[in-house]
């Protein structure tokens, strides 16, 4: 399953949507999970955690990383191997981006991107620590 799709379009197993509150002091993520074995994400289960000075770190990174690495459009190529896609949405006077972070299938509307450069190994080393930080955020709001 994933990203990289086939006959039919990917079918993404979790979607995580990211956003920090306006007054930079909680971070909202809203999951969808869809089960093994099933055709549909879950309706989205919302939950809120407060930002903390570790977490505004972190949030920071994730920003910087994902203004400097090559973008994983959809349609194209898994560049970065893990059959995850992370799309950011830059806002300007934001804290960090709303993130989105799909496992396992990506958004549609753009075109392939298979005339773009590869990344190279330090910048995968960076997706992949973009899908950590992603993942350590989700894990504490479920908690």
């Amino acid at each position: 399953t994933g990203i990289t799709g086939g006959f039919a379009p990917p079918t993404p197993s979790a979607l995580y949507s990211l956003e920090v509150g306006e007054d930079g002091t909680d971070l909202t993520i809203s999951s969808q999970i869809r089960p093994h074995g099933t055709p549909a994400l879950q309706p989205p289960v919302t939950r809120t955690l407060a930002i903390n000075s570790g977490d505004i770190a972190l949030l920071a990174e994730l920003k910087r990383i994902l203004s400097s690495i090559p973008p994983q459009y959809p349609g194209a190529q898994d560049f970065y191997g893990k059959d995850i896609s992370i799309v950011a949405i830059q806002e300007p006077l934001s804290l960090a981006p709303p993130v989105q972070t799909i496992s396992g299938g990506v958004p549609y509307g753009t075109a392939a991107a298979y005339a773009l450069q590869p990344p190279a190994e330090e910048q995968i080393e960076s997706f992949n620590r973009a899908v950590e930080i992603v993942g350590r955020l989700v894990a504490k709001v479920e908690q």
